[in-house]
């Protein structure tokens, strides 16, 4: 067997460390992963028993989503400038001690608070833990890594759904905020002991990182709380018209304000001796293909999974459990895809394995648009999960490295900051466009309409992926 297999990773002293670090990684995306889908099963439940309403209960999930998509910028280029180690660890040690506020939280405030502060925990841990897969990892290791990292976010997510639907029926949703605790403990012993932080100098030679000439320094002050309020901005505002609609004065203004903040943002940072946001960064066809792509494939997979979800529950009336294992064959094909498949095609290219992923993703979205109010899950739902989930796992992997791997070694954080913001705000785009023709006709009578605009973005996907990686030929 390979050296650079998986299992490989186990054998001996380097390959030990590389086990271990690759283990802390993932294991922190499942972590971050489970929490952003367990809280929405156990809603109900928490607003229940805390006496909320839909409004109050709205901010126990939108509190960490606020943190986390205001802050991923600033986190990422913290981990480019004072170590990944570190900054990882601190992150996984934030969320950790947040969850455990959140789970015991005796009233909204405190709850909201610790929300707050696990999407803060989240958005530093989450990009400088996606950095570090590309610098520790290289050759096919590296793409063994991506593929396994590829998995956990599917499946986390997944779990999320059937764990706290689990807790949810056994009645105690707090276990699902608690959950974080143990796994956070478990990923920061595994982190300390892979990764270290005391000499990394040593720890890099060990691992076999590559030196990064030239760190950049910490960026100034105004351009951390630019960014921040920027996408903060953006975020409230599409998580508000997903709620009032998208001609609310709130939602204006918000999404007003998050233009003309990243305005200024960009103009500040062309003067700035250590800009926040590198032009290095966002300049390559290459990369801003990838990046859109990616936005545009969280808008539909956030949509998809929560009011597929819905659906379920309201339409064809399963409970939080059953709705739950319903989404599993996602995870599940998603899992095979990115440790079977991908490995059997790896010798086709990234953008070509790309492209072929996002049709897949496309095609199952196609057939959900059959969706409607007496549809059965094992014949219209069942097969159209798998075909997406098939799909995922063949693009999540090539767009990853695309935007990563071609990025400067100095600002990897950085880009794995810009990756996690464009799906963060393009799932925030999704909840809220693919809610409009769901709010005009209903559950019903709507999923299928929310289907055909969800193809709509996919199509969008890979036409702006292929003009941004594919030049036509010149004519003699």
């Amino acid at each position: 067997m390979s050296t650079d297999s998986t299992t490989g990773l186990l054998r001996g002293g380097r390959d030990r460390a590389w086990a271990l670090a690759l283990a802390a990684i993932v294991g922190a995306e499942f972590m971050l992963q489970l929490d952003g889908t367990i809280v929405n099963v156990a809603l109900p439940a928490l607003q229940s028993d805390l006496g909320l309403s839909v409004a109050g209960g709205s901010w126990v999930p939108n509190g960490f989503l606020l943190a986390f998509g205001g802050l991923l910028l600033f986190a990422g280029r913290l981990g480019d400038a004072l170590g990944h180690r570190r900054v990882f660890l601190a992150g996984i040690g934030l969320v950790v001690v947040a969850s455990l506020v959140a789970g015991l939280a005796p009233n909204l405030e405190v709850l909201i608070a610790g929300r707050v502060l696990q999407g803060a925990g989240a958005a530093v841990a989450g990009p400088t833990g996606l950095a570090l897969l590309a610098i520790v990892f290289q050759g096919e290791r590296q793409q063994r890594a991506f593929g396994l990292y590829s998995t956990v976010t599917g499946l986390g997510a997944s779990a999320g759904m059937v764990l706290g639907g689990a807790l949810t029926w056994a009645g105690d949703w707090r276990l699902s905020l608690l959950v974080n605790v143990p796994i956070g403990l478990v990923v920061v012993a595994l982190a300390a002991r892979a990764l270290g932080v005391r000499d990394e100098a040593t720890r890099s030679r060990s691992l076999g990182m590559p030196r990064v000439p030239g760190m950049p320094r910490v960026p100034g002050m105004r351009s951390a709380l630019l960014s921040t309020a920027a996408l903060a901005a953006a975020v409230y505002g599409l998580v508000h018209a997903a709620d009032k609609g998208w001609g609310d004065r709130w939602t204006l203004i918000a999404l007003g304000g998050a233009v003309v903040l990243a305005g200024v943002l960009l103009l500040a940072d062309r003067r700035a001796a250590e800009p926040l946001l590198p032009l290095a960064v966002l300049a390559g066809r290459e990369r801003a293909g990838a990046f859109a792509a990616l936005l545009l494939l969280a808008a539909v997979l956030t949509g998809f999974l929560v009011y597929l979800v819905q659906y379920l529950q309201s339409v064809l009336h399963f409970d939080a459990l059953r709705s739950g294992l319903a989404i599993l064959p996602f995870g599940l094909a998603l899992l095979v895809s990115t440790q079977i498949l991908t490995a059997r095609i790896a010798a086709v290219g990234l953008k070509t394995r790309a492209l072929l992923g996002l049709a897949a993703v496309l095609a199952g979205a196609a057939w959900l648009t059959r969706l409607d109010g007496g549809s059965a899950y094992a014949t219209d739902v069942l097969a159209a999960l798998v075909v997406m989930g098939l799909g995922v796992g063949v693009a999540i992997i090539p767009l990853n490295m695309i935007v990563l791997t071609t990025a400067p070694a100095e600002y990897a954080g950085v880009a794995a900051g810009l990756l996690q913001t464009a799906l963060t705000i393009g799932g925030a785009l999704g909840l809220a466009a693919l809610l409009i023709p769901l709010g005009a006709n209903g559950l019903a009578d709507g999923i299928s309409s929310m289907f055909a605009w969800a193809c709509g973005a996919l199509v969008a996907a890979l036409l702006v992926a292929a003009a941004s990686w594919y030049r036509p030929r010149a004519r003699d």
